[in-house]
Parts: C-alpha cells; sequence; structure tokens
C-alpha cells in the first residue's frame, strides 16, 4: 500500500504521513552529517532516537542499512531467542529513529493489515540452510505485541512442503500466526524481460510485506539475498536465470512487490558458501528499507567471510549482482551511490 500526501499539509488526524515523517528523519540525518558507507557508522550502543508517534514508511529513507552484531546470539548450533529480539529491538528503534522498539513497530505496520513475510526455504541444489526459524517467530511476535493478531501473519514461500523441510510449522486457516506456501496459487498480469510472469496470490493478498532472505553464495548472480529472495514469488523463476541481471531488477520493482515491501531484514547468522552446504560463522542481521543498499552490505558481509578462506568454496564472487543492483537503482529501487548509503553497526554482546 501507497501513501499520497502533500509535505505542507497534515492529514486529517493532524499527524504526518509515514511518507512524510521518513522524509523528514531521513533529511535530518543527513544535516546531522551522516557518513557515507565507504566509512561505515560504527556504534557501541543506541544512540538517543527521535521519538515521535507519526507513523512511517519504508520508502523515503533509502541508503540506510542498520547490522546488529551479537556475540552471544548463538549457543553452540542453538540460536538464542533473548539475543535475537535484542537484536531486532535496536535495529528497528535505530532505523525508524522512534525510542520504543514496539512503537516503531506500531508506526510501521497497522492491527488491520494483512502481513505477509517471505522467507527462503527453497532447497535448490539440495542446499539444507534456509531463513533461520527462531528468528523469522522473533519477528512475529514484536508484530502481535505491536497489535498485529497472529492470523493476520502468514509465513510463505513456494510450497508447503519446503517450509515444513526448513523446519517451519504448517498452518493454513488454525490459530496462531500462518504458515504455508503458495503451492501454484497465482495470479497472471505481469511480465519481466519481455517474459509473462504469475506472481503468488499470497503476496497479492497481503496489505504489507516483509522480506526476511538469507544471504548465500550464488554461481550466476553472484549472491542470493533481498532482491533475489523474490524469485519464489513468481510461478517460473527457472526461465529468468539466464537474465538474471536484468530480471531480477524488473521483477522488484513491480507494483505488488515495490509497493507492498514495508521491511527488509536479511538472515546473515549462518552466511551459506558456494557448496550452499556450508556456512562461515555469521552473528548479524540487516534491517533496511532500501533492497539495493541492503544487498551491497550483503555482498561486503560475503566479501568479509571469503577474505580469510582458503577452501575450494571461498572464491570470489560473481560479477552478476553488482549489474542487477545497479539495474535496480536505475529502476528507483534504492540507491547504489555509496555517498548516499548510510550503514550503522551495533554492537550488543
Amino acid at each position: 500500500m501507497t501513501d499520497t500526501f502533500d509535505p505542507n499539509t497534515p492529514n486529517q488526524s493532524g499527524k504526518i504521513s509515514r511518507r512524510e515523517f521518513i522524509r523528514l528523519a531521513a533529511m535530518a540525518g543527513l544535516l546531522a552529517g551522516c557518513k557515507p558507507a565507504a566509512e561505515q557508522v560504527v556504534i557501541t550502543a543506541t544512540p538517543a532516537p527521535r521519538t515521535s508517534n507519526a507513523s512511517l514508511s519504508l520508502q523515503d529513507a533509502m541508503g540506510k542499512v542498520v547490522r546488529p552484531q551479537h556475540s552471544g546470539v548463538w549457543a553452540g548450533e542453538t540460536l538464542v531467542p533473548a539475543a535475537l529480539r535484542e537484536m531486532l529491538d535496536a535495529s528497528i528503534a535505530n532505523l525508524t529513529g522512534i525510542e520504543s522498539a514496539e512503537e516503531a513497530w506500531q508506526a510501521l505496520f497497522s492491527p488491520d493489515e494483512k502481513i505477509a513475510i517471505k522467507v527462503n526455504a527453497c532447497p535448490d541444489n539440495g542446499c539444507e540452510i534456509f531463513t533461520h526459524v527462531p528468528l523469522v517467530n522473533a519477528v512475529t511476535q514484536c508484530l502481535q505485541e505491536a497489535g498485529v493478531p497472529a492470523e493476520q501473519i502468514t509465513i510463505f514461500d513456494r510450497y508447503s512442503t519446503d517450509l515444513e523441510t526448513a523446519g517451519y510449522s504448517i498452518n493454513q486457516g488454525g490459530q496462531g500466526v500462518q504458515c504455508y506456501g503458495t503451492d501454484r496459487h497465482y495470479t497472471e498480469g505481469w511480465s519481466i524481460v519481455e517474459r509473462a510472469v504469475e506472481l503468488s496470490d499470497i503476496l497479492l493478498e497481503c496489505d504489507a510485506l516483509i522480506n526476511m532472505p538469507l544471504v548465500k553464495v550464488h554461481p550466476i548472480g553472484g549472491m542470493t539475498f533481498a532482491m533475489k529472495n523474490h524469485y519464489g514469488t513468481i510461478d517460473r523463476p527457472q526461465i529468468f536465470h539466464e537474465n538474471l541481471n536484468v530480471a531480477v531488477a524488473e521483477l522488484n520493482a513491480l507494483p505488488p512487490i515495490k509497493d507492498r515491501t514495508r521491511l527488509i531484514i536479511g538472515d546473515a547468522l549462518a552466511p551459506v558458501r558456494g557448496d550452499w552446504h556450508s556456512t562461515w560463522p555469521g552473528d548479524s542481521i540487516l534491517m533496511s528499507y532500501d533492497p539495493i543498499s541492503h544487498d551491497r552490505f550483503g555482498l561486503q558481509i560475503l566479501s568479509e567471510a571469503m577474505a580469510n578462506d582458503d577452501s575450494i568454496y571461498g572464491g570470489g564472487i560473481g560479477p552478476g549482482s553488482g549489474v542487477w543492483l545497479q539495474n535496480g537503482a536505475d529502476l528507483g529501487l534504492g540507491t547504489n551511490d555509496p555517498e548516499e548509503m548510510e550503514w550503522v553497526m551495533l554492537s550488543l554482546g
């Protein structure tokens, strides 16, 4: 859903719109001397953010990505829910500039909206590593505490069987958070790279979308992260790999995806190597409104992991990702200019 507004005229409730609040917040950040991504902002605690009861929208604060790192997020091979929650709370407060994490979620999502959460549960090439279930569960808990009924939240990917394999509990129509696959329920009417494409009915039936990808090395595109995660929202993703550099950008620019995307929460808790069966150690997530800057930061995370890896799967990242990131920027999805990016790193543990 999109907002229209006159920046000089308050709405009928007397509050500024979501879009206008974010525009003003972004301007304030620039006037305060925010550093570009190349000089990454490194902080050890969340700065005192602005407080506001205003609503927010993701479309007007492009370039900012928050990366919380928590040394205690893993206990052996098990994720620690309290640490995940701390990471989410710090991220959304910093990203929105609203001191209370609960109020920040309330500003982004309304109790009368249907929220879809797109995860990566696709076992392509036998991959057994997926968007981590505890992280997704922590996000659904945040939404519920912000007033969104559990039954209005749907976790999805292409197939219910894939979600089950990834460790998700299928629930379609029962009480609680919904979780099921598109399962070939698509609607036609769109095209990318001059080919017809159908979109998931789950996506089309939601009011707001949270994109929750997993960062992985990809043999063709260089990387799978926020933008390529939407190959799981279309009916025939396999036919768009030969022209991936253009298709990824055009797919994300389709109005049902671009206009519904409210938040991106990237899973970098275990970056996936090029063999798709093993990972590098990870301790962070990314949160942003901007898929281009978000995925550019993801490329850096993979590059850092590879820099100290002498294994056969360490190698370099293919050149494709840089091409589709620029193509996406050209279509207005976000910024690919380092001078317009702000990468905030939070050390939480």
